[in-house]
């Protein structure tokens, strides 16, 4: 990488998706290829049968008559004509594209806010600053700081690099920060760590004191009017009919509260900011849950809300958003598939076009710019999940297996689990011990939740190459890839017995669908929309959690009945069920609790016959992933589950235009 592309932004990722788009090109299947065959751990190999020429050339070229031919030039010739015509095809480029620039910046039209030498400075390195805004002067920076349970606000001078606390901490969760346009108050978005409701919206000093409520039960995603005098925010009230809304109201009190767009389910409103001119709001709409892009970003008049589309392009998750000077345009951090890095977006003034400014391998998450767009702050994580082995006799004796955040057991006893280190997620293999790691799947798109026919001969995934996440079928080496859902697609959960069903989790509705190992009829099974589903190894009972008031109860389904057969309580009040696995013998099913703050992660065993879990074991804070990564092996004795975290730090980005 360095030898070839260096001092550019290049990543491993790239090759992937350009391979892919070249074999798309020559039609040639990754299967059995014709002409690019891919050599795992090694990249790729061009295999088509090479010869030369032995026609002469006819054509005609500078200076030579029409009636003169060219002999046939070898092959060693070609390479370099090859060479010298891409090196002139750059130059040529180079000159058209420093005119362009050139032109562009006489006439005074905007150019790319990042240079190419941009420079990103560290402010923070312990992984626990989720949010940072810079204040309009671009002098300060405000920030979460998060120790264990509590979260704290501190102010940080650039200009010294002294850091004071504005807000001690507390036991909350915090969702956004924003400075008021003329840098004397901090607005932030934050919730009690257990309480189970939206956030609540807050206004302090910028030199402290006691923070006053603006505005009850939002999601924490808001932008203050470029007079200060108005606040936008996003309320959920997850209806069918209406999932998420953008409201408007005044910043001082709250007062004044207008709707101004709403979306159904499964759509959802996330970042929104107001334009300079404070006459439009700019808000990010879709829906990420199948994996694919149908993320957009629109404007609402707020005089006459009426809406409009400010890109075309979609994205698989739009998070914050900034606008440009002028009203020309906007930065985004976004993702689109197949690359899963949330970089840094321009989405231009005029036709909507979209182009992305970081091409590094950081993920960027907040965004703020100072007043003269001079300086921009921002925060990026990374993931770092890890798979680790319990046994369920001793649950004290763990070890880590991989880094990864979905897994199942094969009928071997074979783990199969999904990483991201080539770029974006594709399938594995390794054996209990940690060793013979195989790599079984390289294609653009996201490949993950892996799942085995019973005769060992199958491997059945989720994958959103083909825009939209829909259940794969593979050979159990990786070979002869192919889908098997082509509307009603999703995550598949359980094969049948007999080999012959696919039971999977709908992507959008997240309600229990079928289909054949081979493809065809999509059947609905079970028209709940479930965070998770689990079925018994005969295939005839469905395990799910299901909500009781203020707390959750685990549901068991008979599939032949269509009917409820059991309930049970859960131990702990007001938590929630996560994960949920059968035991093979069909007699127990073993879940994750949780609390409302997503923490205090502990393994129950709830056995059918009797009213009341066993609690197996603690998994303490860490986070577990949105994806299953918890299942049970093959003879009941050992058990895996992937926990860990986000790691999340500020960042300055000077060298803006």
């Amino acid at each position: 990488m360095q030898a070839v592309w260096a001092e550019n932004f290049v990543e491993d990722g790239n090759l992937t998706f350009t391979i892919s788009l070249l074999r798309k090109a020559l039609e040639d299947n990754p299967q059995n290829p014709r002409f690019i065959k891919t050599v795992p751990l090694h990249g790729y190999k061009f295999i088509a049968d090479v010869k030369n020429s032995a026609e002469e050339i006819t054509e005609k070229e500078p200076g030579l008559r029409s009636d003169e031919k060219i002999p046939a030039r070898s092959a060693s010739n070609n390479s370099f004509i090859a060479i010298v015509g891409f090196t002139t095809f750059l130059l040529i480029g180079s000159i058209i594209l420093g005119g362009w620039y050139l032109e562009r910046k006489n006439s005074g039209a905007s150019l790319p806010i990042l240079t190419a030498t941009f420079a990103a400075e560290k402010l923070s390195s312990d992984g626990n600053v989720y949010h940072a805004v810079i204040s309009p002067d671009g002098n300060n920076v405000i920030y979460t700081s998060s120790l264990r349970y509590k979260v704290s606000v501190w102010l940080r001078q650039l200009g010294s690099g002294n850091n004071v606390e504005i807000i001690p901490p507390t036991e909350s969760i915090y969702y956004g920060l924003a400075f008021s346009p003329d840098g004397n108050f901090v607005y932030f978005a934050r919730k009690a760590r257990n309480f189970e409701g939206q956030a609540d919206i807050f206004r302090i000093s910028v030199f402290g004191g006691v923070p006053a409520k603006i505005v009850s039960e939002t999601q924490g995603l808001f932008g203050i009017s470029p007079d200060g005098s108005k606040i936008s925010f996003v309320r959920c009230n997850k209806r069918k009919d209406e999932n998420c809304s953008l409201y408007l109201a005044d910043s001082a009190d709250g007062g004044n509260e207008v709707k101004l767009v709403s979306r159904p389910q499964p759509l959802r409103i996330g970042g929104n900011v107001f334009s300079p001119d404070g006459k439009s709001i700019a808000f990010a709409a879709g829906q990420s849950e199948n994996q694919s892009n149908e993320f957009g970003l629109m404007a609402v008049d707020i005089e006459s809300g009426r809406e409009r589309e400010l890109a075309s392009e979609k994205f698989f998750e739009i998070r914050y958003l900034a606008w440009l000077p002028g009203n020309n345009g906007l930065l985004i951090t976004a993702s689109r598939v197949p690359n899963r890095n949330f970089r840094i977006w321009q989405i231009s003034d005029g036709g909507g076009e979209s182009r992305s400014l970081t091409k590094d391998t950081e993920n960027y998450s907040n965004l703020s710019l100072n007043e003269n767009f001079s300086l921009l702050v921002s925060t990026q994580f990374k993931s770092d999940f890890r798979l680790m082995m319990f046994s369920l006799e001793n649950p004290a004796l763990k070890r880590v297996v991989a880094e990864s955040d979905t897994a199942s057991f094969s009928p071997d006893g074979k783990i199969l689990f999904s990483s991201g280190k080539t770029g974006n997620l594709e399938i594995w293999a390794i054996e209990p011990d940690g060793s013979r790691q195989i790599q079984l799947t390289n294609d653009p798109g996201d490949d993950n939740e892996p799942r085995v026919s019973p005769d060992n001969n199958f491997i059945f995934f989720a994958s959103n190459r083909s825009g939209e996440a829909q259940v794969w079928r593979m050979n159990s080496d990786g070979s002869n890839q192919t889908q098997i859902t082509k509307s009603n697609g999703g995550f598949p959960i359980f094969v049948s017995p007999d080999g012959k069903t696919v039971y999977y989790h709908h992507g959008r509705d997240r309600t229990l669908w079928s289909v054949s190992a081979t493809g065809g009829n999509e059947q609905l099974i079970l028209d709940k929309s479930k965070y998770a589903f689990a079925l018994s190894a005969d295939g005839t009972l469905v395990a799910f959690s299901e909500k009781d008031g203020e707390n959750r109860v685990l549901n068991i389904y008979s599939i032949p009945e269509k009917k409820i057969t059991k309930t049970f309580k859960t131990a702990i009040e007001k938590s929630r069920i996560l994960e949920i696995q059968w035991m093979p013998d069909g007699k127990s099913v073993l879940y994750v609790l949780t609390d409302n703050a997503f923490q205090n992660h502990s393994l129950w065993s709830q056995d059918l016959t009797i009213a009341k879990p066993k609690r197996i074991v603690d998994f303490g804070d860490d986070e577990l992933p949105e994806s299953s990564g918890f299942a049970v092996s093959p003879d009941g004795q050992t058990f895996i589950i992937s926990q860990g975290g986000w790691k999340h730090d500020a960042v300055l980005l000077r060298g803006l235009k």
